[in-house]
């Protein structure tokens, strides 16, 4: 039913894609059924009848007449004539089809499938895994936020939580490194659960000292490994972005063979360096933990060795930048995924055409409607003198 309707439908230059509730459709059937109905239970004779007329019969006034039986077995002994071809009712009993179709073909709600216009392509995207240090360094408070000072943690946090929710379709990893090293969230492109991971991070979370450098750095290529997919070599941008305050002790494996790795997979390492060059920059009147400055050579050998780059930053606002500077430099195009039609409901236009049709209908019933009860008058008159 709903094909040969939209086929119908597409004849008459009106384009439907599917119904929403096509079970409605069955409601057409109706009008021949009533009129099959009619004309079964009232003969063809006074199914010829208009409903109108019918009506206007049984509102006039009905007296019996002690001989009426001798009229009725006159019109039993008479011929029955034939009824006459009507125009007007013929007009009025396709409109009444055409209520029924048109609210039927409403409720079924017909809609459009419309293509959606394509998103922009301006974005990049690339698989970015941030290697973050959580060493008791990063408790020390030598940054300013809204004029008050806050730790090299919370700065870090905060500014990789607005980057990473304004990047969609990248994926993101997070390791941590001190005294150990820990995948903190594999590759994902959750943007979702990559900040609510972010709110984990804090200090001493992988101890007080920062010996696991190269392992964070094999981690983190080792995600990128895991995250390639056949025929992404060549298409799929992979970045790690090491945040940390430099080297205090000595790496357990050797950075040189983190490099070496880096290299062999053509990864390139970005290098951020948190704190202040020097010890003057510590502005702190108690506390009980040793300032420590930036140590940048050993940030910045690992940034050329690998073709990444090495930023200072000396405030959250240089951190938006050097990551906003990294979004730009590294990534490939941003291919959106379709997005799906637009669904145009055309429902008003066949209810708007079953309003009109029933108007119509009502008009014409109102204006020959006298024309049609005159002869019935003039025989009840003649009858009755």
């Amino acid at each position: 039913m709903e094909s040969l309707i939209i086929s119908l439908l597409g004849s008459l230059y009106l384009d439907v894609d599917n119904f929403v509730t096509p079970v409605w459709l069955w409601l057409i059937l109706l009008w021949p059924l009533l009129w099959l109905f009619q004309l079964v239970s009232l003969g063809p004779i006074q199914s010829a009848e208009d409903d109108l007329k019918q009506l206007q019969a049984q509102r006039q006034f009905v007296f019996r007449h002690p001989l009426i039986h001798l009229q009725n077995r006159i019109r039993q002994i008479s011929p029955k004539a034939k009824p006459a071809f009507s125009w007007l009712k013929l007009a009025l009993q396709l409109l009444r089809g055409l209520v029924i179709v048109s609210l039927a073909v409403a409720l079924a709600q017909p809609q459009k499938m419309q293509p959606s216009d394509p998103l922009p392509q301006e974005k990049t995207v690339r698989d970015i895994v941030f290697v973050i240090e959580s060493s008791a360094s990063f408790l020390l408070p030598d940054y300013q936020v809204n004029g008050h000072s806050d730790t090299r943690m919370n700065v870090v946090k905060s500014v990789l939580d607005q980057f990473i929710g304004g990047l969609a379709g990248n994926r993101f990893g997070l390791t941590i490194y001190a005294q150990q090293a820990y995948t903190l969230m594999p590759l994902s492109s959750d943007q979702t659960a990559a900040r609510l991971n972010l709110k984990r991070l804090k200090p001493y979370l992988a101890g007080r000292t920062d010996e696991a450098l190269g392992e964070a750095l094999g981690l983190a290529l080792k995600q990128t490994e895991k995250g390639m997919q056949k025929g992404d070599e060549d298409t799929l941008k992979r970045v790690v972005v090491l945040i940390s305050d430099g080297q205090a002790h000595r790496s357990r494996i050797d950075v040189d063979e983190a490099i070496n790795y880096a290299q062999m997979m053509n990864v390139p390492i970005y290098t951020v360096g948190v704190g202040a060059s020097g010890e003057e920059a510590d502005q702190r009147v108690y506390s009980g933990l040793i300032y420590q400055p930036l140590e940048s050579e050993s940030l910045k050998r690992i940034a050329a060795e690998t073709n990444g780059q090495y930023y200072q930053i000396g405030s959250g606002d240089d951190l938006q930048k050097v990551l906003h500077t990294i979004d730009q430099t590294e990534g490939v195009p941003f291919l959106a995924p379709p997005s799906p039609p637009r669904k145009i409901p055309l429902y008003q236009w066949p209810l708007l055409v079953g309003v009109a049709s029933l108007l119509v209908y009502l008009l014409l019933s109102i204006v020959f409607s006298p024309q049609m009860t005159r002869p019935v008058t003039e025989t009840a008159t003649g009858g009755g003198r």
